[in-house]
């Protein structure tokens, strides 16, 4: 399953994007780049024996990519793969990445006291795989606007409702799909005199009945895990 009905991605307009895919070259999920060495994802992008390479950088030209193993992987320890609860990871690079124009860290924001303006983001925007007839990634990669929607809409099914760290986002008309799993999705705050685009979630799984919406890990509920791992990697 693929994004439909986003627009064209331009190459540097999301530097912080990172591709991940298996040693064989099979692509497996997307993720963020959060410093020079570490990608946040979606738990379940974590395969077992499979060892994960992040590509880096200008995702249609190789000669602006950087490609990366993974060295380790932090896996949140309550992650649950039935209902996709706490579905968040951390990968460590076996090295630092140098920061260009088309590589650069997304930003988090780490005081709770942000949290009523991160809610009321909306919509907000993410990136995935748009349903095309040709194949390469510069035709296939494409971002779009996600509006919140009420808990509900994602529920898997009457017992198990979303928790307070996953919220639901997108339409039939503007949704990512199955194969988008692991990339963030944001929007602009004010930093400064200007914006800065931040990181509200991270897409976990799309809602199966009628792609109505996708359920997306809220990144801000688990800051103190992240920076806890982000320590351990200084």
């Amino acid at each position: 399953m693929d994004c439909e009905n986003g627009t064209m991605a331009n190459s540097t307009s999301r530097p912080w994007m990172a591709f991940l895919y298996s040693s064989d070259g099979r692509f497996i999920c997307f993720g963020s780049l959060i410093t020079n060495r570490l990608v946040l994802t979606a738990a379940h992008c974590i395969l077992p024996k499979t060892a994960i390479i992040a590509r880096l950088g200008d995702y249609d030209d190789a000669r602006n990519q950087v490609v990366a193993r993974v060295q380790s992987s932090h896996m949140h320890r309550l992650y649950n793969q039935r209902n996709l609860t706490n579905d968040i990871a951390i990968l460590a690079l076996d090295r630092k990445v140098e920061y260009t124009d088309k590589i650069r860290p997304i930003c988090i924001v780490r005081d709770t006291r942000w949290r009523k303006s991160i809610d009321s983001l909306n919509p907000l925007t993410g990136a995935g795989w748009a349903k095309m007839e040709s194949k390469s990634d510069s035709e296939l990669w494409r971002t779009l606007e996600l509006v919140r929607r009420q808990p509900a809409i994602c529920q898997i099914d009457a017992t198990t409702p979303l928790t307070s760290s996953q919220f639901c986002a997108g339409s039939g008309e503007s949704n990512l799909g199955n194969g988008d799993s692991g990339g963030p999705v944001g929007g602009l705050i004010p930093f400064g005199k200007s914006q800065r685009f931040i990181q509200v979630g991270i897409a976990s799984f799309m809602y199966g009945r009628s792609a109505e919406a996708s359920v997306f890990t809220d990144v801000l509920s688990y800051i103190d895990w992240i920076l806890a791992v982000h320590n351990h990697h200084k």
